[in-house]
């Protein structure tokens, strides 16, 4: 499966390179101008829109299956770096504050 993070919005996508997933608004066909997203999966999906022109002589990008993209989180590439970045803060955040304020007002015997 392959993350992209607004899946119903775009009709078509095409693996533009080993680091990009180009997007397209409209199944691309000849005599066009579609609009298209280029999601960067190495760099936290970050993105670049444009459009793009097919004429007469141009090849058409084949379009990946539906079943092969998916918009769940847990398949994103940098999910990994995610959960060690929410543990650390979960640490900072409540457990140091925790262990002080329990340690300032324990019962002394």
């Amino acid at each position: 499966m392959i993350y992209v993070p607004e899946k119903d919005s775009y009709a078509c996508y095409v693996v533009n390179s080993d680091t990009t997933i180009r997007a397209y608004k409209q199944v691309p066909n000849h005599n066009s101008n579609i609009d298209y997203r280029d999601y960067y999966f190495h760099s936290n999906y970050i993105y670049r829109d444009g459009t793009q022109t097919f004429n007469q002589y141009s090849t058409l990008p084949v379009c990946l299956p539906s079943n092969k993209i998916t918009s769940e989180v847990y398949y994103r590439n940098d999910f990994d770096s995610i959960l060690i970045i929410f543990l650390i803060m979960c640490i900072f955040c409540f457990y140091i504050p925790l262990k002080i304020f329990f340690r300032l007002f324990r019962r002394f015997n």
